[in-house]
């Protein structure tokens, strides 16, 4: 089954999340576009705000509850409009089926293909393995949109839409492969996926004015923890579509900080790392522990050439820790930065697979 509690989920271009009343106009206005009636081959002949509102309270409430239903909103990452819909449905043996359209004023934006990317990620945290989809032949808009997002074109075969009316479609798959390398473990430390419930402690350590103080961010918010693990829950893996692998650092089973390696360079294999430690668990060795650990995993098992740390050059801390990792100092940017009222400083820190890199 669909495991909902890991919504929102986001990245750069879309937010997925559960539907609610204020998307149900623009819903009604989006499901009337002749190329969504077209297309979409929708379930009911005609929405209007108060029919998709009587939805939200009774059908797609009660599908997302079974885990077996699931009609999302894709909402604008900055503003969280309605820019389209998204529904996961046909859970069986192991997969599920996607299907999705875009509000006319939103077309040609990126949200369709940014949902997809969430959806898969949705997808692998509820533990399916693989996503399908099908849609007619004269829809190339689709079909492109769908091998661009890794999905695999299959056969055509004569079945039955949403509508109910029986019509040819092109069928396309995409395999989800979780990790078997996580969760990590050190002599000390496990290092694991972040969860829906992590925004607690999260907030707990970044709403802190030392943690923030040479964050590129102000102390988070309530409503910051929200946005933010939002975007964590889906960086599972520099091969997924985040390509990011955004980790948990837990002691004795209390988690004391996180650790993100993201891809800046794909093609050249070339990554960044970051880290953050709860300042009450300093001065133990834990946050060298957890990047060594990380930096193996960068460079043995993703073929890394080069990763890159850049800080503050206030950061005394993190560069010192950067270079007892063995990453060397390359660069000090002045005052590249304007941020929170002043002209900073950057310093950066880089390790090749050259290097010979062993956990210190």
């Amino acid at each position: 089954m669909l495991d909902v509690g890991y919504l929102p989920l986001r990245n750069d271009r879309a937010v997925l999340r559960a539907m609610n009343h204020r998307d149900a106009a623009r819903y009604a206005v989006g499901a009337a576009d002749p190329r969504v009636r077209e297309f979409a081959h929708m379930p009911e002949p005609e929405y209007t705000e108060a029919s998709v509102s009587a939805l939200i309270d009774g059908a797609i409430r009660e599908g997302l509850t079974r885990g077996d239903l699931a009609v999302l909103t894709i909402a604008d990452p900055e503003t969280d409009v309605f820019v389209g819909s998204l529904v996961l449905f046909n859970v069986d043996a192991g997969s599920v089926e996607v299907g999705f359209w875009v509000h006319p004023d939103r077309r040609g934006q990126g949200s369709a293909r940014a949902a997809l990317s969430l959806a898969s990620a949705l997808v692998e945290r509820s533990g399916l393995t693989r996503l399908n989809a099908r849609t007619v032949p004269q829809n190339s808009a689709a079909q492109r949109m769908l091998e661009r997002a890794g999905f695999a074109r299959g056969t055509e075969v004569r079945d039955m839409a949403p509508s109910g009316e029986t019509v040819i479609l092109l069928q396309y798959s995409r395999e989800i492969r979780s990790s078997t390398l996580l969760p990590l473990a050190t002599e000390r430390l496990r290092l694991r996926l972040h969860e829906p419930g992590d925004q607690t402690w999260l907030r707990a350590i970044y709403a802190q004015p030392e943690v923030a103080r040479y964050l590129l961010v102000e102390p988070w918010s309530a409503a910051d923890a929200v946005k933010e693990i939002s975007k964590r829950l889906v960086r599972t893996g520099l091969d997924d579509d985040a390509k990011a692998l955004a980790l948990v650092v837990e002691h004795d089973g209390d988690p004391i900080g996180d650790v993100v390696l993201w891809l800046v360079d794909a093609d050249r294999r070339v990554a960044e790392i970051g880290w953050a430690l709860d300042p009450r668990h300093r001065g133990h060795g834990y946050a060298r522990e957890a990047v060594s650990a990380v930096l193996r995993v960068a460079f043995d098992h993703h073929r890394l050439h080069r990763v890159i740390a850049q800080m503050d050059a206030r950061n005394h801390a993190s560069a010192k820790l950067a270079a007892a990792v063995g990453m060397q100092r390359e660069a000090h940017l002045r005052q590249d930065w304007w941020v929170k009222g002043e002209w900073t400083d950057t310093v950066i820190y880089g390790v090749l697979a050259s290097d010979n890199f062993t956990q210190p």
